[in-house]
């Protein structure tokens, strides 16, 4: 239960004040996640108060209950109630999980049994309470009142990588999270051939450059509505976006040194002082951040801290001397200008919504899509480019569009793959197409954007 004014479920929306609640949590049983698939399945009624009639000889008082799997409400005399009326879900029935279908083995998952319907299509919620806007736990409460609450996660505390062991065949997702989370997801799923599962995004990250580019907005509205964003999610198109694969061979790889390394890129991948950036980011998210959590504060600490970066580069200066970069099976390697940064894009944002690629195209450059199987390559020259760039009055050094990307760096430099970095030694990396992932285009009056 919630602790609001008294209690709350958030599962069944029984609520009771603070000397009844150990009452009623004995008394009630909440929603039941699994059910005997032999036996009938019933209404989930909950009293939510009481309203009376009065006419002209007397006052006649009704019952008004709440099913918690249907969302109907229907109104009764206070001592006519028949329990034995089974639930069909109502508007929900193809994207709720049915406790029926769900088998348990000692309290776990274990599978779920799809139903009769062939258009069924559930919808699963995973939620990252450790992303930028720190609403993920108001998203966990509202869903969990109208699905199944097996359907609703929260991934930092059950990785993805478990939940997908469970998923039926087809389905639907919808990521609450920013781009790092969102990639999480998609890696866990890549492996899992057998699912076909197609993903939306609600945006609670900083940057969310992922979900703008699919419609799903810059950010949540202040007030979130369940009922709009499943609408939304259940009317959805489906995307094609491509995946990268990185591969990183480290020059030297000693005692402490990594071997060679795997990741797969669905945004960008850049090497240079926008990576030192959101590697000083998480730095100070970690250390003290993480108390004060939310998107504008997040914000306002990247503009500081690139700002800090104008005046020390973090040894990404004259980064053009230590990278040698070919396009596609070329054999010379590109020519540089002075740079900082050399970013790969795969869709048109980066940095919180900038359109890098496009910004002062006139036409002499092909257009960008997320499903072309080519990478946009561009390069920064600086952290003070970087500030211009996001408010329109530079432009990056275009450099080209190609299907496969070979780096060599020479030292030691920040490195990012959709906004996670780390700092990257002497390597050779490579960057290839490695197939598609299905995601989700909402509406275009999808108006759930913050």
């Amino acid at each position: 239960m919630l602790p609001v004014v008294g209690f709350f479920c958030e599962c069944c929306a029984l609520s009771a004040c603070k000397k009844c609640n150990r009452i009623l949590d004995k008394k009630f049983r909440c929603k039941h996640i699994s059910w005997p698939s032999d036996k009938p399945f019933y209404h989930h009624w909950v009293d939510i108060g009481t309203t009376s009639e009065k006419d002209d000889t007397q006052t006649e008082n009704f019952k008004k209950l709440f099913c918690s799997w249907c969302q109907r409400t229907k109104v009764i005399k206070e001592n006519f109630h028949n329990d034995n009326e089974q639930c069909d879900f109502n508007k929900y029935r193809k994207l709720i999980i049915p406790p029926t279908s769900v088998q348990l083995h000692r309290g776990t998952i274990s599978n779920i049994i799809p139903p009769t319907d062939d258009d069924w299509e559930p919808l699963i919620v995973l939620a990252n309470r450790k992303s930028g806007s720190s609403r993920s736990d108001e998203v966990i409460s509202i869903f969990r009142g109208l699905l199944n609450p097996i359907q609703v996660v929260d991934i930092s505390s059950i990785a993805p990588e478990k939940v997908i062991k469970w998923l039926p065949s087809r389905c639907r997702l919808l990521i609450a999270g920013g781009d790092g989370t969102v990639a999480w997801v998609l890696n866990a799923l890549q492996p899992a051939t057998h699912i076909r599962a197609s993903v939306g995004i609600l945006p609670m990250g900083t940057g969310n450059d992922l979900s703008r580019v699919l419609g799903w907005g810059a950010g949540c509205d202040a007030r979130l509505d369940a009922h709009a964003i499943v609408k939304a999610v259940r009317d959805a198109e489906e995307q094609p976006l491509d995946r990268w694969k990185v591969t990183i061979k480290p020059k030297r790889a000693g005692l402490r040194g990594r071997g060679e390394r795997v990741l797969h890129a669905y945004n960008y991948a850049s090497v240079g002082v926008d990576a030192q950036v959101a590697l000083d980011f998480h730095r100070a998210r970690a250390q003290f951040l993480y108390r004060f959590a939310n998107r504008t504060l997040n914000y306002v600490a990247y503009l500081f801290l690139g700002m800090g970066r104008a005046l020390d580069d973090g040894g990404c200066g004259g980064l053009e001397r230590r990278l040698r970069v070919w396009l596609g099976g070329g054999r010379d390697p590109l020519a540089l200008p002075p740079l900082q940064a050399l970013v790969a894009l795969n869709i048109p944002s980066w940095g919180a919504g900038v359109h890098l690629w496009n910004m002062g195209n006139e036409g002499e450059m092909p257009e960008q899509s997320v499903s072309d199987g080519k990478l946009e390559v561009v390069g920064i020259s600086s952290s003070f480019h970087i500030a211009r760039l996001q408010v329109g009055l530079a432009e990056p050094y275009r450099f080209a569009q190609t299907s496969k990307l070979k780096i060599e760096l020479s030292g030691s430099c920040a490195m990012q793959v959709d906004g996670e970095p780390w700092m990257q030694s002497a390597a050779t990396i490579t960057i290839e197409p490695d197939g598609q992932c299905c995601m989700l285009r909402p509406p275009h009056h999808y108006t759930d954007t913050g």
